[in-house]
């Protein structure tokens, strides 16, 4: 038997919102790494860690491990950012359009001038006059 991801979404909406909750932060910078969530409506803080596992399980954040910042206030900085696939499940299940078009890569510099031929290191027989 399969798992169905996309109903697990469906039915937990506290998981729902915590996708939706990084899917928006991504919207201004998609590879910024987002604060962790460290409180949720209606779910104790254990809950919040569950949820958290389920959402790097299934592929729909990846966790900054090794580079997060534990502020004053036990918060952590630059924890978790939502990946491509949790933003087009995210998108799919509450209808918004999702299109599978990559991304734009970035602007390439221009050509730089030609490269010059490097002068030969033997020296050239002279020609009789």
């Amino acid at each position: 038997m399969l798992f169905d991801f996309s109903g697990r979404l469906r039915e937990n909406p506290q998981l729902l919102s915590l996708l939706g909750h990084y899917a928006q932060l991504a919207a201004p910078d998609p590879p910024a790494w987002q604060d962790r969530v460290m409180e949720l409506d209606g779910a104790d803080p254990r809950e919040v860690t569950a949820l958290h596992g389920e959402l790097i399980a299934f592929d729909w954040v990846e966790q900054n491990a090794g580079h997060v910042r534990v502020r004053p206030d036990g918060s952590l900085a630059e924890c978790y950012r939502v990946t491509t696939q949790g933003l087009r499940e995210f998108r799919r299940i509450t209808g918004q359009e999702v299109t599978d078009e990559p991304p734009e890569p970035p602007a390439k510099a221009p050509p730089g001038p030609p490269r010059r031929k490097k002068a030969n290191a033997e020296p050239q027989p002279s020609s009789p006059a």
